[in-house]
Protein backbone atom coordinates (compact mmCIF):
# COMPACT_ATOMS: atom_id res chain seq x y z
CA UNK A 1 0.00 0.00 0.00
CA UNK A 2 2.83 2.40 0.93
CA UNK A 3 4.66 1.54 -2.30
CA UNK A 4 1.53 2.23 -4.36
CA UNK A 5 1.03 5.59 -2.63
CA UNK A 6 4.65 6.59 -3.29
CA UNK A 7 4.27 5.56 -6.93
CA UNK A 8 1.10 7.60 -7.43
CA UNK A 9 2.55 10.66 -5.70
CA UNK A 10 5.68 10.58 -7.86
CA UNK A 11 3.68 10.18 -11.06
CA UNK A 12 1.53 13.11 -9.99
CA UNK A 13 4.62 15.18 -9.20
CA UNK A 14 6.22 14.34 -12.56
CA UNK A 15 3.11 15.51 -14.42
CA UNK A 16 2.52 18.64 -12.32
CA UNK A 17 6.05 19.72 -11.44
CA UNK A 18 5.03 23.34 -10.84
CA UNK A 19 3.60 22.52 -7.39
CA UNK A 20 0.31 24.41 -7.83
CA UNK A 21 -1.80 24.08 -4.71
CA UNK A 22 1.00 22.59 -2.58
CA UNK A 23 1.42 24.25 0.80
CA UNK A 24 4.30 24.53 3.26
CA UNK A 25 3.20 24.08 6.86
CA UNK A 26 5.11 24.71 10.07
CA UNK A 27 4.40 22.24 12.88
CA UNK A 28 5.53 23.57 16.27
CA UNK A 29 7.01 21.26 18.93
CA UNK A 30 5.94 22.55 22.34
CA UNK A 31 6.58 19.55 24.60
CA UNK A 32 8.42 16.25 24.93
CA UNK A 33 5.16 14.42 24.19
CA UNK A 34 4.69 16.36 20.96
CA UNK A 35 8.31 15.66 20.05
CA UNK A 36 7.64 11.92 20.34
CA UNK A 37 4.40 12.10 18.36
CA UNK A 38 5.79 14.33 15.60
CA UNK A 39 8.89 12.13 15.28
CA UNK A 40 6.60 9.15 14.74
CA UNK A 41 4.58 11.14 12.19
CA UNK A 42 7.78 11.87 10.25
CA UNK A 43 8.80 8.21 10.27
CA UNK A 44 5.38 7.26 8.86
CA UNK A 45 5.44 9.92 6.14
CA UNK A 46 9.12 10.45 5.21
CA UNK A 47 8.63 8.55 1.96
CA UNK A 48 5.54 10.50 0.89
CA UNK A 49 5.93 14.07 2.18
CA UNK A 50 8.68 16.61 1.49
CA UNK A 51 10.32 17.77 4.71
CA UNK A 52 12.05 21.12 4.35
CA UNK A 53 13.28 21.69 7.88
CA UNK A 54 13.22 19.40 10.91
CA UNK A 55 14.40 20.90 14.19
CA UNK A 56 13.41 18.01 16.40
CA UNK A 57 13.52 19.27 19.97
CA UNK A 58 11.04 20.96 22.33
CA UNK A 59 10.86 24.56 21.13
CA UNK A 60 11.75 23.48 17.60
CA UNK A 61 9.56 22.97 14.56
CA UNK A 62 9.06 21.04 11.37
CA UNK A 63 8.47 22.64 7.96
CA UNK A 64 6.85 20.29 5.47
CA UNK A 65 5.54 20.71 1.93
CA UNK A 66 2.30 18.83 1.47
CA UNK A 67 0.86 18.29 -2.04
CA UNK A 68 -2.69 19.53 -2.50
CA UNK A 69 -4.00 15.97 -2.75
CA UNK A 70 -2.38 14.95 0.55
CA UNK A 71 -3.60 17.69 2.89
CA UNK A 72 -5.60 15.07 4.76
CA UNK A 73 -2.36 13.86 6.39
CA UNK A 74 -2.55 16.78 8.82
CA UNK A 75 -5.57 15.07 10.39
CA UNK A 76 -3.30 12.31 11.72
CA UNK A 77 -4.01 11.71 15.44
CA UNK A 78 -0.27 12.09 16.12
CA UNK A 79 -0.68 15.80 15.37
CA UNK A 80 -3.63 16.35 17.72
CA UNK A 81 -3.10 19.47 19.81
CA UNK A 82 -0.10 20.74 17.87
CA UNK A 83 0.17 24.29 16.59
CA UNK A 84 0.23 24.29 12.79
CA UNK A 85 0.56 27.35 10.57
CA UNK A 86 0.94 27.96 6.86
CA UNK A 87 4.34 29.32 5.76
CA UNK A 88 3.67 29.27 2.01
CA UNK A 89 0.06 29.26 0.84
CA UNK A 90 0.69 28.08 -2.73
CA UNK A 91 4.14 26.79 -3.60
CA UNK A 92 3.48 26.85 -7.35
CA UNK A 93 2.47 30.51 -7.36
CA UNK A 94 5.32 31.40 -5.03
CA UNK A 95 7.84 29.69 -7.31
CA UNK A 96 6.57 31.47 -10.42
CA UNK A 97 6.94 34.83 -8.68
CA UNK A 98 10.42 34.11 -7.37
CA UNK A 99 12.26 32.39 -10.23
CA UNK A 100 15.13 34.46 -11.68
CA UNK A 101 14.57 35.90 -15.14
CA UNK A 102 17.36 33.80 -16.66
CA UNK A 103 15.79 30.61 -15.41
CA UNK A 104 12.37 31.53 -16.83
CA UNK A 105 13.97 32.30 -20.21
CA UNK A 106 15.86 29.00 -20.13
CA UNK A 107 12.66 27.05 -19.52
CA UNK A 108 10.83 28.83 -22.35
CA UNK A 109 13.76 28.23 -24.68
CA UNK A 110 13.99 24.57 -23.71
CA UNK A 111 10.28 24.05 -24.30
CA UNK A 112 10.69 25.41 -27.83
CA UNK A 113 13.79 23.35 -28.55
CA UNK A 114 12.43 20.22 -26.84
CA UNK A 115 15.57 19.87 -24.72
CA UNK A 116 15.55 17.31 -21.89
CA UNK A 117 15.56 18.58 -18.32
CA UNK A 118 18.82 16.70 -17.75
CA UNK A 119 20.64 18.49 -20.59
CA UNK A 120 22.32 21.90 -20.70
CA UNK A 121 21.72 24.51 -23.35
CA UNK A 122 24.67 24.98 -25.71
CA UNK A 123 24.97 28.70 -24.91
CA UNK A 124 24.80 30.31 -21.49
CA UNK A 125 24.84 33.88 -20.25
CA UNK A 126 27.73 35.29 -18.25
CA UNK A 127 27.61 34.58 -14.54
CA UNK A 128 25.92 37.22 -12.37
CA UNK A 129 26.67 37.33 -8.66
CA UNK A 130 23.43 39.10 -7.79
CA UNK A 131 21.15 36.32 -9.02
CA UNK A 132 20.99 32.54 -9.38
CA UNK A 133 22.73 30.99 -12.37
CA UNK A 134 22.58 27.76 -14.36
CA UNK A 135 25.08 24.99 -13.73
CA UNK A 136 26.70 25.65 -17.11
CA UNK A 137 27.18 29.33 -16.22
CA UNK A 138 28.72 28.33 -12.87
CA UNK A 139 31.21 26.05 -14.60
CA UNK A 140 32.17 28.76 -17.09
CA UNK A 141 32.67 31.25 -14.26
CA UNK A 142 34.97 28.88 -12.42
CA UNK A 143 37.14 28.56 -15.51
CA UNK A 144 37.12 32.33 -15.97
CA UNK A 145 38.19 32.91 -12.37
CA UNK A 146 40.90 30.25 -12.63
CA UNK A 147 42.26 31.99 -15.70
CA UNK A 148 42.11 35.45 -14.13
CA UNK A 149 43.72 34.35 -10.86
CA UNK A 150 45.97 31.63 -12.26
CA UNK A 151 48.77 32.39 -9.78
CA UNK A 152 46.71 31.30 -6.77
CA UNK A 153 44.15 28.84 -8.18
CA UNK A 154 44.04 25.37 -9.62
CA UNK A 155 40.93 23.72 -11.07
CA UNK A 156 40.66 19.96 -10.66
CA UNK A 157 38.06 17.65 -12.14
CA UNK A 158 37.65 14.97 -9.49
CA UNK A 159 35.08 12.89 -11.36
CA UNK A 160 32.09 12.92 -13.69
CA UNK A 161 28.38 12.53 -13.02
CA UNK A 162 25.92 10.08 -14.56
CA UNK A 163 25.20 12.68 -17.25
CA UNK A 164 28.93 13.24 -17.82
CA UNK A 165 29.19 16.64 -16.16
CA UNK A 166 32.56 17.35 -14.55
CA UNK A 167 32.74 17.45 -10.77
CA UNK A 168 35.01 20.42 -10.17
CA UNK A 169 37.10 21.48 -7.17
CA UNK A 170 38.93 24.81 -7.05
CA UNK A 171 42.09 24.90 -4.95
CA UNK A 172 43.12 28.35 -3.70
CA UNK A 173 46.42 29.08 -1.98
CA UNK A 174 48.75 32.06 -1.71
CA UNK A 175 52.04 32.51 -3.47
CA UNK A 176 54.11 33.17 -0.32
CA UNK A 177 53.53 29.86 1.44
CA UNK A 178 56.52 27.77 2.50
CA UNK A 179 56.31 23.99 2.43
CA UNK A 180 53.10 22.09 3.04
CA UNK A 181 50.16 23.96 4.51
CA UNK A 182 46.98 22.58 6.06
CA UNK A 183 43.88 22.27 3.88
CA UNK A 184 40.30 23.40 4.46
CA UNK A 185 37.46 21.91 2.41
CA UNK A 186 34.17 23.66 1.58
CA UNK A 187 31.37 22.11 -0.45
CA UNK A 188 27.93 23.31 -1.48
CA UNK A 189 24.91 22.03 -3.36
CA UNK A 190 24.89 18.38 -2.28
CA UNK A 191 21.12 18.85 -2.29
CA UNK A 192 20.10 20.26 -5.65
CA UNK A 193 17.32 22.60 -4.53
CA UNK A 194 19.51 24.44 -2.03
CA UNK A 195 20.48 27.09 -4.57
CA UNK A 196 21.55 29.61 -1.94
CA UNK A 197 24.44 27.35 -0.93
CA UNK A 198 25.85 27.27 -4.46
CA UNK A 199 25.45 31.00 -5.06
CA UNK A 200 26.91 31.83 -1.63
CA UNK A 201 29.87 29.55 -2.27
CA UNK A 202 30.59 31.30 -5.56
CA UNK A 203 30.49 34.64 -3.73
CA UNK A 204 32.86 33.22 -1.14
CA UNK A 205 35.29 32.09 -3.85
CA UNK A 206 35.33 35.47 -5.57
CA UNK A 207 35.86 37.27 -2.25
CA UNK A 208 38.89 35.11 -1.44
CA UNK A 209 40.40 35.59 -4.88
CA UNK A 210 39.87 39.35 -5.04
CA UNK A 211 40.97 39.75 -1.43
CA UNK A 212 44.36 38.14 -1.90
CA UNK A 213 46.93 40.93 -1.96
CA UNK A 214 44.38 43.61 -1.01
CA UNK A 215 42.85 42.31 2.20
CA UNK A 216 45.40 41.62 4.93
CA UNK A 217 43.39 38.93 6.67
CA UNK A 218 42.60 36.97 3.52
CA UNK A 219 46.19 37.32 2.28
CA UNK A 220 47.61 35.98 5.54
CA UNK A 221 45.10 33.15 5.56
CA UNK A 222 45.80 32.01 1.99
CA UNK A 223 49.55 32.13 2.59
CA UNK A 224 49.13 29.66 5.44
CA UNK A 225 46.07 27.60 4.53
CA UNK A 226 44.98 26.01 1.25
CA UNK A 227 41.26 26.03 0.46
CA UNK A 228 39.68 23.31 -1.66
CA UNK A 229 36.20 24.45 -2.64
CA UNK A 230 33.49 22.51 -4.46
CA UNK A 231 30.69 24.98 -5.19
CA UNK A 232 28.50 22.52 -7.11
CA UNK A 233 28.67 19.06 -5.55
CA UNK A 234 25.59 17.76 -7.39
CA UNK A 235 25.76 19.09 -10.96
CA UNK A 236 23.10 16.77 -12.44
CA UNK A 237 20.59 17.41 -9.68
CA UNK A 238 21.16 21.15 -9.84
CA UNK A 239 20.67 21.17 -13.63
CA UNK A 240 17.39 19.29 -13.27
CA UNK A 241 16.29 21.66 -10.52
CA UNK A 242 17.16 24.61 -12.77
CA UNK A 243 15.59 23.21 -15.93
CA UNK A 244 12.57 21.24 -14.80
CA UNK A 245 11.72 20.66 -11.15
CA UNK A 246 12.79 23.49 -8.87
CA UNK A 247 12.50 21.51 -5.62
CA UNK A 248 14.45 18.47 -6.82
CA UNK A 249 16.78 17.28 -4.02
CA UNK A 250 18.73 14.20 -5.14
CA UNK A 251 21.15 13.49 -7.98
CA UNK A 252 19.83 11.99 -11.24
CA UNK A 253 21.09 8.42 -11.19
CA UNK A 254 18.71 5.70 -12.36
CA UNK A 255 17.33 3.45 -9.64
CA UNK A 256 15.60 0.09 -9.55
CA UNK A 257 12.32 1.89 -10.29
CA UNK A 258 12.27 3.62 -13.67
CA UNK A 259 10.12 6.58 -12.63
CA UNK A 260 11.99 7.25 -9.36
CA UNK A 261 15.42 8.68 -10.09
CA UNK A 262 18.14 9.92 -7.85
CA UNK A 263 20.02 9.26 -4.62
CA UNK A 264 20.30 11.62 -1.66
CA UNK A 265 24.06 12.22 -1.75
CA UNK A 266 24.16 13.18 1.92
CA UNK A 267 22.90 9.72 2.83
CA UNK A 268 25.34 7.88 0.53
CA UNK A 269 28.57 8.04 2.57
CA UNK A 270 29.91 4.96 4.32
CA UNK A 271 29.00 5.85 7.89
CA UNK A 272 26.07 4.00 9.47
CA UNK A 273 24.82 3.60 5.91
CA UNK A 274 21.09 2.94 5.63
CA UNK A 275 20.44 3.71 9.29
CA UNK A 276 18.05 6.15 10.92
CA UNK A 277 17.12 9.14 8.78
CA UNK A 278 17.77 7.38 5.47
CA UNK A 279 15.48 5.25 3.32
CA UNK A 280 15.92 2.15 1.19
CA UNK A 281 12.96 3.19 -0.99
CA UNK A 282 14.21 4.69 -4.24
CA UNK A 283 11.22 7.03 -4.52
CA UNK A 284 12.02 8.62 -1.16
CA UNK A 285 13.64 12.06 -0.93
CA UNK A 286 16.18 10.52 1.48
CA UNK A 287 16.96 7.39 -0.55
CA UNK A 288 20.47 6.34 0.48
CA UNK A 289 21.27 4.40 -2.69
CA UNK A 290 21.84 0.66 -3.24
CA UNK A 291 25.09 0.77 -1.27
CA UNK A 292 27.51 3.23 0.29
CA UNK A 293 29.44 5.28 -2.27
CA UNK A 294 27.29 4.00 -5.11
CA UNK A 295 27.30 7.53 -6.58
CA UNK A 296 30.06 9.19 -8.56
CA UNK A 297 29.53 12.47 -6.68
CA UNK A 298 30.12 10.99 -3.23
CA UNK A 299 33.00 8.90 -4.57
CA UNK A 300 34.64 12.05 -5.96
CA UNK A 301 34.49 13.85 -2.62
CA UNK A 302 35.77 10.81 -0.74
CA UNK A 303 38.59 10.15 -3.19
CA UNK A 304 39.87 13.72 -3.05
CA UNK A 305 39.60 14.05 0.73
CA UNK A 306 41.23 10.67 1.34
CA UNK A 307 44.20 11.84 -0.75
CA UNK A 308 44.71 14.92 1.45
CA UNK A 309 43.63 13.50 4.79
CA UNK A 310 47.10 13.97 6.30
CA UNK A 311 46.68 17.74 6.04
CA UNK A 312 42.90 18.11 6.25
CA UNK A 313 42.33 20.70 8.99
CA UNK A 314 38.64 21.40 8.52
CA UNK A 315 35.57 20.33 6.56
CA UNK A 316 32.63 22.69 6.00
CA UNK A 317 29.50 21.61 4.14
CA UNK A 318 27.00 24.33 3.18
CA UNK A 319 23.30 23.48 3.31
CA UNK A 320 20.00 25.30 3.76
CA UNK A 321 18.05 26.32 5.65
CA UNK A 322 17.65 27.32 9.32
CA UNK A 323 20.74 29.41 10.19
CA UNK A 324 22.50 26.74 12.23
CA UNK A 325 26.11 25.71 12.73
CA UNK A 326 26.04 21.94 13.26
CA UNK A 327 28.78 20.02 15.08
CA UNK A 328 29.45 16.23 15.03
CA UNK A 329 27.83 13.79 14.95
CA UNK A 330 24.62 13.24 12.96
CA UNK A 331 24.12 9.48 13.13
CA UNK A 332 24.30 9.10 16.92
CA UNK A 333 23.41 11.18 19.96
CA UNK A 334 26.51 9.87 21.73
CA UNK A 335 28.73 12.70 22.93
CA UNK A 336 32.05 12.91 21.07
CA UNK A 337 35.22 13.41 23.09
CA UNK A 338 36.17 16.68 21.37
CA UNK A 339 32.77 18.37 21.65
CA UNK A 340 34.31 21.16 23.75
CA UNK A 341 36.60 22.13 20.86
CA UNK A 342 33.67 22.00 18.42
CA UNK A 343 31.55 24.26 20.58
CA UNK A 344 34.41 26.75 20.94
CA UNK A 345 34.80 26.92 17.15
CA UNK A 346 31.05 27.14 16.53
CA UNK A 347 30.56 29.82 19.18
CA UNK A 348 33.31 31.98 17.74
CA UNK A 349 32.08 31.51 14.16
CA UNK A 350 28.45 32.36 14.92
CA UNK A 351 29.43 35.30 17.12
CA UNK A 352 31.58 36.67 14.28
CA UNK A 353 28.62 36.46 11.91
CA UNK A 354 26.38 38.21 14.44
CA UNK A 355 28.88 41.02 14.97
CA UNK A 356 29.46 41.42 11.24
CA UNK A 357 25.91 41.39 9.87
CA UNK A 358 23.52 41.07 12.79
CA UNK A 359 22.31 37.67 11.53
CA UNK A 360 21.89 35.12 14.28
CA UNK A 361 22.98 31.48 13.93
CA UNK A 362 22.36 28.82 16.56
CA UNK A 363 25.01 26.17 17.11
CA UNK A 364 25.38 22.73 18.63
CA UNK A 365 25.40 19.01 17.85
CA UNK A 366 23.41 18.14 14.73
CA UNK A 367 21.27 15.62 16.60
CA UNK A 368 20.34 18.21 19.23
CA UNK A 369 19.36 20.95 16.80
CA UNK A 370 17.91 18.84 14.00
CA UNK A 371 17.59 15.06 13.81
CA UNK A 372 19.46 11.77 13.60
CA UNK A 373 20.54 10.83 10.10
CA UNK A 374 22.91 8.35 8.48
CA UNK A 375 25.39 8.34 5.61
CA UNK A 376 26.26 12.00 6.17
CA UNK A 377 29.39 13.43 4.54
CA UNK A 378 30.55 15.34 7.63
CA UNK A 379 30.22 12.23 9.80
CA UNK A 380 32.25 10.19 7.32
CA UNK A 381 35.07 12.75 7.25
CA UNK A 382 35.07 13.01 11.05
CA UNK A 383 35.01 9.26 11.68
CA UNK A 384 36.87 7.70 8.76
CA UNK A 385 39.42 10.41 7.97
CA UNK A 386 39.97 11.38 11.60
CA UNK A 387 39.32 15.08 10.91
CA UNK A 388 38.08 16.57 14.16
CA UNK A 389 36.63 19.78 12.75
CA UNK A 390 33.73 18.89 10.47
CA UNK A 391 30.73 21.20 10.37
CA UNK A 392 27.44 21.41 8.55
CA UNK A 393 26.34 25.00 8.06
CA UNK A 394 22.64 25.56 7.45
CA UNK A 395 22.46 28.93 5.73
CA UNK A 396 19.47 31.31 5.69
CA UNK A 397 16.73 31.87 6.13
CA UNK A 398 14.65 30.79 9.12
CA UNK A 399 11.70 29.63 7.06
CA UNK A 400 9.99 32.66 5.57
CA UNK A 401 11.19 31.64 2.11
CA UNK A 402 12.83 28.28 2.84
CA UNK A 403 14.54 26.91 -0.25
CA UNK A 404 13.07 29.68 -2.40
CA UNK A 405 15.29 32.43 -1.03
CA UNK A 406 15.16 35.63 -3.16
CA UNK A 407 18.36 36.59 -5.02
CA UNK A 408 18.75 39.65 -2.77
CA UNK A 409 19.96 37.24 -0.05
CA UNK A 410 22.86 35.87 -2.09
CA UNK A 411 25.60 38.42 -1.40
CA UNK A 412 24.90 38.89 2.33
CA UNK A 413 24.56 35.13 2.86
CA UNK A 414 27.85 34.53 1.05
CA UNK A 415 29.55 37.14 3.22
CA UNK A 416 28.17 35.51 6.36
CA UNK A 417 29.38 32.08 5.26
CA UNK A 418 32.89 33.36 4.64
CA UNK A 419 32.94 35.34 7.89
CA UNK A 420 31.98 32.27 9.88
CA UNK A 421 34.39 29.92 8.14
CA UNK A 422 37.37 32.29 8.45
CA UNK A 423 36.57 32.78 12.14
CA UNK A 424 36.35 29.00 12.61
CA UNK A 425 39.67 28.44 10.86
CA UNK A 426 41.28 31.09 13.07
CA UNK A 427 40.31 29.14 16.20
CA UNK A 428 41.40 25.79 14.74
CA UNK A 429 44.79 27.25 13.86
CA UNK A 430 45.18 28.85 17.29
CA UNK A 431 44.48 25.52 18.95
CA UNK A 432 47.19 23.92 16.85
CA UNK A 433 47.10 21.60 13.86
CA UNK A 434 49.94 19.29 12.84
CA UNK A 435 50.23 17.87 9.33
CA UNK A 436 50.74 14.12 9.44
CA UNK A 437 54.23 13.01 8.44
CA UNK A 438 54.97 10.68 5.53
CA UNK A 439 55.93 7.91 7.94
CA UNK A 440 52.62 8.24 9.78
CA UNK A 441 50.78 8.16 6.47
CA UNK A 442 52.51 4.90 5.48
CA UNK A 443 51.18 3.30 8.67
CA UNK A 444 47.63 4.29 7.75
CA UNK A 445 47.56 3.03 4.16
CA UNK A 446 44.05 1.80 3.40
CA UNK A 447 41.13 2.48 1.11
CA UNK A 448 38.50 4.82 2.52
CA UNK A 449 35.70 4.41 -0.02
Amino acid sequence: MTFLLVFLLNVFRAVTSHYEGDKVFRIEIDSAKQLTDISQFIIHTQNTLDYWSTELHPGGHVDVRIPRNSLYTLADPLLNGTRISIKIEDVGTFLKQSLPTERRRDRQKRAGNKVSGDQDEAHTKRYKYTTYNSGAAIQRELYRLANQFDNITKLISVGTTFHNRPIIVMEISGTNRTGQVPLVWIDAGLHAREWITVASCMTLIRTLLEGYGSNARITEMLNNVKFAIQPLANPDGYAYSWNTERLWRKNRSPTNIAWCRGVDLNRNFDINFGGTGASDMSCSEVYAGPNAFSESESQAIARYLASVRHKLMGYFSLHSYGQMWLTPLSYTRKRVSDRGAHMQVAQHATQSIKESSGVGYTYGPATALMYVTSGDSSDWVYTKLNCSHTYGIELGDNGRYGFILPPSYILPTGRDALTGILAAVDVIRENGFVIESRQERRKRKRKFY
